[in-house]
């Protein structure tokens, strides 16, 4: 732990994930429990304009790089940390950013981000009611593949009409009946925000936001 950024910082530039990560396209940062920056690689600070060794806190990288021309178009909200989440962002400059926080033992959190702005969406069989096992693995292999993010699914009340429910969605998005009778519908690289207002027109289906990480059955179990 000898990075000198204090003995409650639960990372060090010695691990691997750090020597694997530091230099690559993915944006890292590490925050103490003030939100105080302590640890972050050269794509982090870059997209926030940030010089070596600065820490400020979030509030004041935030405030900084929106003054700037490159920060977010709307500043981000109090997040709950308690568990690890995941959200979209979007940038003044046209880019659109997926960020994943997990929270850390001392208080703090650390943050990954990863341009999703130029990533193609994949596009799940379209037309067509799919069955619970193949809805389960379009699922999961939507949750393994970054492009997909930020990930969401609906689900509607048992015994819904699929086709009317077909008619009317993404040719990018998947629909599966579930054993309870309930549709699964999955919507990939649709952001919460977004995803409510397609619920919306659909009838108000109840929404999950997908959490990185986590397996197909594990977000159904929350749907």
């Amino acid at each position: 732990m000898a990075d000198g950024l204090g003995s409650n910082v639960w990372v060090s530039t010695s691990d691997l994930w750090w020597q694997t990560l530091a230099d690559g396209p993915l944006l890292l940062a590490l925050f103490d429990a003030e939100g105080r920056l302590r640890l972050a690689n050269a794509a982090y600070r870059a997209a926030w304009g940030l010089g070596d060794g600065e820490q400020p806190t979030l509030a004041e990288i935030v405030e900084a790089a929106r003054a700037a021309g490159v920060g977010p178009v709307d500043a981000p909200g109090r997040r709950q940390r308690a568990l690890r989440s995941g959200y979209e962002q979007a940038w003044q400059d046209g880019r659109r950013l997926w960020w994943v926080e997990q929270p850390t033992p001392d208080g703090g959190w650390a943050c990954t981000g990863v341009d999703i702005s130029a990533l193609s969406r994949p596009r799940p069989p379209s037309g067509q009611l799919l069955s619970e096992p193949a809805g389960l693995a379009l699922l999961q292999s939507l949750l393994s593949d970054p492009r997909a993010w930020p990930l969401c699914v609906a689900t509607t009340a048992p015994g819904a009409d699929p086709q009317a429910l077909l008619a009317r969605i993404r040719g990018e998005d998947g629909c599966a009946r579930l054993a309870d009778g309930r549709l699964l519908l999955v919507l990939p690289a649709t952001g919460p925000a977004q995803a409510a207002g397609l619920c919306e027109r659909l009838d108000g289906l109840a929404l999950t936001e997908a959490q990185w990480g986590e397996s197909a059955t594990e977000l159904l179990l929350r749907a």
